[in-house]
């Protein structure tokens, strides 16, 4: 048997594996990913790509501009639709933006506003990235990871490959390999909670829809007849879209009856058009989360940690920042930094994880407030008959306009995006950050430890950047006022030369480094110092008289000596 060694083995070559990859490759770690597909995807899956995903790709090198100019035009997703056929009557229209102050805010929030696209077109992204930092090798295809025992400190995986068994020892091990994770079993981690939600088969067709949705456009499109109960997602209107067919979960479905639902597809769609149907599967809409996120130096992130129903956007939005969170601490460790580093991690994400799956959990309950007012003679069964009433009922129509416009945390969840707020070892915590009146939809920045550094626009020699941008994966930054003491600057080189991993920025008159406008003033006092982690999130904030004396303490904290 062939054997490789190499410091993290990764398994699964899906969005969260590639940006674990990235950013081990950002931080000189040793890495190969390691996937049993043939390639990338191919059919669209994810496509809510957030705010806070953005900033990490933005830290290693990805452009968000690019992530937008790969997508959809604005005009063509502002919509979500509840209808009885796709081209047919809508029944309830949600727009998204639609409250230019909501808007605004949400625009000062981060450097990168949440974009759209589809899974199989950002992996591309994130792939040609990694080809071109990390070289065609740091990921192999037609590479089946089967299993792994450990032995004298080393997981030695087996692995199935076009050219026969393939052993590969690493000191680290990480599944990104999805809900399905053959690490998670292999490890003996099991899901919790409900396996079985919603049953779909997901229909991937081809199809021009411009003109006979012309003045519909949307990004989503709920058909709530029974008989063809689905949704459609539009990756793009002029060809690439997706119908997630509910189904009954005991239905036969193997094999597929692949006529049945080609004929259920055109009746939902509800008029004569070309349509390629590219491939059908079903999955089962889930709300689980692993017991465990490690085992020893196993870590388990993304789908193979959580499973999510897609009803908030933030499945793989939340395995991006597993990734982030873990990939600084595996590289300080790795730097000989001490490995209680790494018992943080699961503490700091398995809280959001669980989190995040409830808020899912509630969206898609939400949504049955329209079903029920859409259920007209109340049999639980809403039929075209049904929807006929209700359109024919100005009173029932703006009831259910009503509902829908109840679904708005369903797709603005920039609270749970960048409020997350660590506790634990991993900060100095002085406190709770100040409360918002709907932590989900609503994000408040705050300097508070464990928080992420709020997003502010600065000027270095007339170019603007972000606050954000000032944080470099491989050291804790500290990030103060012009006029912190010199004393600080001093002490914070001499930590660094003693091998701390550690810098400083300043913003302010006199510095390289201004702030753009006034919201930097309101969310940085100027009597604070700040110490922030590698992944953006702050460790800990000082009195600026008292920082210099407070800092070394704190570090000893945050990176005791192994």
């Amino acid at each position: 048997m062939t054997r490789i060694e190499t410091r993290v083995l990764i398994v699964g070559a899906g969005p969260v594996g590639l940006i674990t990859g990235l950013l081990l490759d950002r931080l000189g770690v040793d890495f190969l990913i390691v996937e049993r597909r043939e390639g990338l995807h191919q059919a669209p899956q994810a496509h809510v790509i957030s705010s806070r995903t953005l900033e990490i790709c933005r830290g290693v090198g990805i452009d968000p501009v690019a992530v937008y100019a790969a997508g959809p035009a604005l005009a063509d997703i502002r919509t979500v639709r509840w209808v009885d056929r796709l081209v047919g009557r809508d029944l309830g229209v949600f727009t998204m933006g639609s409250a230019p102050e909501e808007a605004m805010r949400m625009l000062k929030q981060s450097s990168s506003p949440t974009a759209n696209l589809s899974q199989d077109r950002f992996e591309a992204i994130l792939f040609e990235r990694l080809f071109a930092t990390a070289g065609r090798d740091a990921v192999r295809f037609e590479h089946a990871w089967e299993g792994y025992s450990t032995t004298n400190g080393q997981h030695l995986s087996r692995v199935h490959t076009p050219d026969g068994p393939l052993e590969v020892a690493s000191h680290y091990l990480i599944g990104a390999d999805g809900a399905g994770s053959r690490v998670r079993k292999a490890a003996d981690i099991d899901m919790v909670g409900p396996d079985n939600l919603q049953t779909f088969m997901n229909i991937h067709f081809s199809a021009n829809l411009r003109e006979p949705l012309a003045g519909r456009e949307g990004l989503l499109y709920w058909i709530m007849d029974k008989d063809v109960e689905g949704t459609f997602i539009a990756h793009d209107i002029e060809r690439n879209w997706i119908f997630m067919k509910t189904i009954d979960p005991s239905e036969p479905l193997d094999p597929i009856d692949e006529g049945k639902f080609a004929a259920l597809l055109r009746e939902a769609i509800g008029a004569d058009v070309p349509v390629t149907i590219n491939s059908m599967n079903a999955w089962r809409m889930t709300a689980q989360i692993a017991s465990a996120f490690r085992r020893d130096r196993l870590f388990l992130v993304g789908d193979a940690a959580h499973r999510f129903p897609p009803t908030c956007g933030i499945g793989m939005n939340t395995g991006f920042q597993d990734a982030h969170n873990l990939a600084w601490k595996v590289a300080m460790v790795e730097a000989g930094g001490d490995p209680r580093l790494l018992d943080t991690f699961e503490p700091e994400r398995k809280p959001v994880a669980e989190v995040n799956s409830e808020q899912s959990v509630t969206n898609a309950m939400r949504m049955m407030e329209v079903a029920f007012l859409l259920d007209v003679d109340g049999d639980q069964r809403i039929t075209l008959a049904d929807l006929d009433a209700v359109l024919a009922d100005a009173n029932r129509l703006a009831a259910v306009q009503t509902a829908v416009d109840a679904q708005a945390a369903h797709f603005n969840m920039s609270g749970l995006d960048l409020g997350v707020c660590y506790t634990g070892a991993g900060v100095i915590d002085d406190g709770p950050p100040p409360a918002s009146e709907d932590p989900v939809s609503k994000y408040v920045p705050s300097t508070t430890p464990g928080a992420r550094l709020p997003h502010a626009m600065l000027l270095r020699d007339g170019a603007p950047l972000s606050t954000l941008d000032l944080v470099a994966l491989d050291r804790f930054l500290v990030f103060a006022h012009h006029d912190a003491p010199d004393t600080l600057e001093a002490a914070i080189e001499e930590l660094a030369e003693r091998g701390a991993p550690l810098g400083m920025r300043r913003v302010g008159p006199g510095a390289d480094i201004v702030p753009a406008d006034d919201r930097f003033a309101a969310l940085f006092p100027t009597e604070e110092v700040l110490l922030v982690r590698p992944d953006g999130h702050i460790a800990a904030r000082f009195e600026s008289g008292r920082a210099t004396a407070e800092l070394a303490r704190a570090l000893n904290v945050l990176l005791p000596a192994p």
